[in-house]
């Protein structure tokens, strides 16, 4: 038993800032696994006699203008951001430890072909490279998806590099050297386990930031295709009836706000937890 309290789980579930981020997202996660066993109404199904209509017991959220529920369209399109958000966080985190690692482990040549091209990439902000590469690979998921993993991915390369470059300067892997420890067991060793931590701290504020992107380009009419439900997309079809219709727009903004609270607040834990120089 003491071993498992010793264990990262164990130490965040002791973190207030990683429980209160928990607490946040575990349910909004379960809701979205368990959407369709839950009692809601078809997102895509309308009616409109009760367009428009306010909260109720039928409607608990209300209508939009083709009478769509407002709630079970929400959930759905709290699935697709989740999807688009937890996607990017993975391929980021996967892709800049493995460009990250190799450019600032070996050096050289293809360390500067690499910091070259990532260069020119983070030359451009995030939102305008994404909405560029929206354009060219079209709307849906999978082109949303890839286009944030494209704009997110220089700033996880730069940091690993920069973690890989620190690590490697220190005596204990100059002391590996003199020994002919090989490259592989140097990596996987000393390296990627001293630069983890960062990463995954870097990989929640990602998916915050990918969730946030994927509403963007919705809102924009390049993200999710309507009639399919996103966050973005309700929103700004809410647009025009804030004064008339407030709850469209207002349930969907307050899901994408708790959603970037909860992960921002589960990274500093995740970071307090796996620095060993940070402050209990």
């Amino acid at each position: 038993m003491p071993r498992l309290k010793a264990l990262p789980a164990f130490k965040l579930l002791r973190n207030r800032q990683g429980v209160a981020g928990l607490l946040i997202l575990l349910p909004l996660i379960l809701v979205a696994l368990l959407a369709p066993v839950l009692p809601l109404d078809d997102p895509l199904k309308t009616d409109i006699q009760a367009g428009l209509a306010s909260p109720s017991l039928e409607h608990p959220l209300g209508t939009d203008k083709i009478g769509r529920d407002i709630m079970s369209r929400t959930v759905s399109g709290m699935q697709t951001s989740m999807i688009v958000g937890f996607s990017v966080a993975l391929i980021t985190l996967a892709g800049g430890i493995l460009i990250g690692t190799v450019s600032g482990f070996f050096g050289g040549r293809w360390d500067r072909y690499i910091m070259m091209v990532t260069d020119i990439f983070l030359a451009f902000p995030s939102l305008l490279l994404a909405i560029a590469l929206v354009a060219i690979f079209g709307a849906g998921m999978l082109p949303v998806i890839a286009a944030i993993s494209i704009a997110d991915l220089p700033r996880a390369i730069r940091l690993q590099r920069s973690l890989v470059l620190s690590v490697r300067s220190r005596t204990f892997i100059d002391a590996a050297r003199i020994v002919s420890a090989p490259a592989s067991w140097l990596m996987f060793r000393h390296i990627l386990p001293n630069t983890i931590a960062p990463m995954l701290v870097s990989a929640s504020i990602v998916a915050a930031s990918a969730i946030l992107t994927e509403a963007s380009l919705s809102f924009l009419g390049l993200g999710i295709t309507p009639p399919a439900p996103s966050l973005g997309n309700i929103i700004k079809d809410g647009q025009s009836y804030l004064q008339q219709a407030w709850w469209i727009s207002t349930l969907p903004g307050l899901v994408i706000f708790v959603i970037a609270i909860g992960l921002h607040l589960l990274s500093d834990g995740i970071r307090e937890v796996l620095d060993p120089r940070s402050k209990r």
